[in-house]
């Protein structure tokens, strides 16, 4: 994929958040170049209309996809800029910056949802089409696998009615649509070039392009997307899906994930891991309800803030199809931006980490030993040496320093009082704190797991004190949960607890500074993926 313009890189090494081990995924199971639908705009971020416009490729096709995920062509457009809008009323303007349609009044160009329909049918989209062009406003509607013609939008039944009898149209029904209708109209415009209408659990599809002769990619709300897209009404808005191979979905989380710059070593450990962790999506549509099996951002894998690259297409072609199992079940492949010297084992978020052997708690250096860092004092010298060796020892968030006052934190927290003291009273394989303890002068309040310690004690506002000496806010939660904390009370009387941080994100698996590292000396793909994934076995 490839963004209209560039995204800070700071922006691009977002470890992946932590989610629960899934079922296992077994190897038999196995389906080359399978078909992935990336949730990109559904819930509370559904839209009221999502617009399209050609990059490679022109036109589009509309239609559906079956059980089997094969696209149903139901009819075609040549015009290269497209939107697809509920069947309520809309108004094309500009909202944050986004020009498209919304359900305010932002502009005189309306999409009503009240149409007159045409009493005959028609076998197919060219019938319907040829038909419909002898009417102003008349366009091709399929409602529950019939074609009709329909003409005009309006915004209420009365307006129709009033439009039925100037236009002489005596023998046309004024109606809408079901809830789960969606128009695609011409942008910017209040013409409409197709009507989909289906309550019998069918979506509308959009495949850009009118044949399968160009390798398509379609601009959608400032990004380039390879594959179609998929439309399902949501509490009244639009889901957005991107539905494509998922191939060219690991192109897009590799050079999301990594930079293009990186080693290729690196950039084909990646892309294992990546295919790996999506593969074991796909099995677990945890997103079934949105019809998306993962969504674009951290949660899963980030996908969509990048300009394409051919080094990433050369380190996903040259794994093509390659997982990794473990007894042979897909693993559970995490990864993360920056390790502090250490990784921490399955057991990260509360579950067992003997389910998954091959996540070890160890060092980050060729000698790979696990160290005992489970008290404060043996953690805490660990941390403070900047220079422990380390594989990704060199990178700015190896170490990083950060402050936050008793004043803070006690806004932060209720019921305790005043906060008077702050510290880890248990830490995990690695040394990442487990349980964090806010001490107030009315009682007190733990912090369990590294999820919730990272999110009390961080905040956008955080100054951060890298490695390499740069400061840097902005992190919405504490950068990672390797932390050992000092009490300290300056000349003013103020109480600050000092952070000695090491790492970015949750130093799980492999770390992709790491790999970094482990290519720039020499070491090829497997050998990193054997090393953050121990015993683990990579297939084609």
């Amino acid at each position: 994929m490839k963004r209209l313009k560039w995204l800070q890189f700071a922006a691009l090494v977002l470890a992946v958040a932590c989610v629960l081990p899934l079922p296992h995924a077994s190897a038999a199971t196995v389906t080359v170049d399978p078909t992935i639908r990336v949730g990109l705009f559904f819930g509370s971020s559904a839209l009221p209309g999502a617009n399209l416009l050609n990059d490679v490729g022109s036109g589009y096709r509309f239609g559906y996809f079956d059980e089997s995920l094969e696209f149903v062509t139901l009819g075609n457009t040549s015009e290269t800029a497209i939107s697809m809008v509920k069947t309520q009323n809309v108004w094309y303007g500009k909202i944050d910056n986004w020009s498209g349609y919304y359900d305010t009044i932002t502009s005189d160009i309306a999409v009503g949802c009240w149409h007159l329909q045409l009493p005959q049918t028609y076998s197919d989209f060219a019938q319907a089409s040829a038909a419909a062009a002898q009417y102003a406003g008349g366009f091709p509607a399929w409602v529950d696998g019939v074609y009709y013609v329909r003409v005009g939008n309006y915004l209420d039944a009365t307006a129709a009615q009033a439009a039925q009898v100037t236009l002489g149209l005596t023998d046309a029904t004024a109606v809408t649509a079901s809830g789960a209708g969606v128009s695609v109209v011409k942008t910017g415009t209040s013409t409409i070039l197709f009507q989909f209408d289906s309550t019998s659990g069918q979506y509308l599809a959009v495949k850009p392009g009118l044949d399968d002769s160009v390798k398509t990619e379609t601009y959608f709300r400032g990004y380039s997307y390879f594959g179609a897209f998929q439309y399902r009404r949501s509490d009244g808005n639009l889901t957005v899906v991107n539905v494509l191979p998922l191939e060219d979905y690991i192109q897009g989380v590799v050079i999301q994930e990594m930079s293009p710059t990186w080693p290729l070593e690196a950039l084909k450990a990646q892309a294992v891991c990546a295919r790996t962790y999506a593969y074991r999506q796909i099995l677990s549509n945890s997103y079934s309800q949105y019809g998306a099996h993962v969504d674009d951002s951290t949660s899963f894998q980030v996908y969509n803030n990048t300009e394409e690259s051919s080094r990433a297409s050369e380190a996903v072609n040259a794994t093509y199809g390659q997982m990794m199992f473990y007894d042979g079940n897909a693993i559970e492949a995490f990864y993360f931006s920056t390790s502090c010297g250490h990784t921490t084992d399955g057991s990260a978020w509360g579950t067992d980490g003997s389910s998954t052997p091959y996540l070890r708690a160890t060092e980050l250096r060729d000698r790979k030993e696990t160290l005992d860092l489970s008290s404060n004092e043996a953690f805490s010298e660990f941390i403070k040496n900047k220079d422990y060796p380390a594989y990704d020892q060199s990178y700015p968030m190896y170490r990083w320093e950060a402050e936050i006052t008793a004043e803070e934190l006690t806004a932060r927290v209720s019921d305790i009082g005043t906060v008077t003291n702050l510290e880890v009273n248990e830490r995990g394989p690695g040394g990442i704190a487990k349980v964090v303890t806010i001490t107030g002068t009315s009682g007190k309040r733990e912090l369990n797991g590294q999820t919730e310690i990272r999110n009390v004690l961080g905040s956008a506002d955080m100054e951060i004190t890298r490695k390499d000496g740069q400061t840097q806010s902005g992190f919405s939660i504490l950068p990672s949960a390797y932390i050992a904390i000092e009490p300290r009370t300056g000349p003013d009387g103020v109480l600050r607890f000092h952070i000695y941080g090491g790492g970015y994100g949750h130093g799980v698996g492999m770390s992709q500074n790491g790999a970094q590292g482990m290519a720039k000396e020499g070491k090829d793909y497997k050998e990193i993926l054997e090393f953050f994934y121990e015993g683990a076995e990579i297939r084609e």
